[in-house]
């Protein structure tokens, strides 16, 4: 009998749990782990039994043309300490997340936009620069890092299947008409006859 191996290959985007399975099914560290991207650079192989392989890999982020920089920042893709300006992504995050969470989460409330959001987290938190400014910049970053590791509560509908909706209707729409149209016809078979 031909005893191959089997290598199974754990591949995702950066932060999805790669490291933490394989952990589980050894049911010992042996992949690092963390709640920043790019903790795993290099491919692993770890023995699962005598001819079963495992493969951590580094999370990957496959090209897309309608991603932003928003939208890499906050999958968690980059590390929020290598971006610069972390207040413009702010409002994404408050536009994200319910109020009552955000709210729940620093023990604030009140605040009319982003920007007096971060004044207040700031104060609250002591962050303050020179002459008592708000550290916007700082606050940001740490509001990105608490959105990326789930500090905060969100989630995202599933998105709409207009398309599914949109032929159940025109298939709808198209047995009435194919009903109406045979009524007409017995209409007129009836007044023939």
């Amino acid at each position: 009998m031909d005893r191959k191996q089997i290598s199974v290959g754990f591949i995702g985007y950066p932060n999805t749990g790669k490291s933490s399975i394989i952990n589980t099914l050894r049911k010992k560290k042996v992949c690092q782990v963390a709640p920043i991207p790019g903790e795993t650079k290099v491919w692993q192989y770890i023995t699962l039994m005598k001819r079963i392989f495992l493969i951590d890999c580094p999370g990957i982020v496959p090209p897309s043309s309608t991603d932003n920089e928003q939208d890499i920042l906050l999958r968690g893709v980059v590390r929020v300490e290598n971006v610069s300006n972390a207040e413009q992504y702010i409002p994404a995050v408050l536009e994200r997340c319910q109020v009552k969470h955000v709210e729940r989460t620093y023990e604030i409330s009140g605040w009319k936009d982003a920007t007096d959001f971060l004044q207040m987290l700031a104060r609250k938190q002591g962050r303050l620069l020179k002459g008592g400014e708000p550290d916007e910049s700082s606050v940001a970053k740490h509001v990105v890092r608490d959105f990326n590791r789930g500090k905060i509560p969100w989630f995202v509908l599933p998105p709409e299947k207009e398309e599914e909706e949109k032929a159940k209707e025109e298939d709808k729409n198209s047995k009435k008409r194919s009903q109406q149209d045979e009524e007409v016809v017995n209409a007129k078979k009836s007044k023939t006859n």
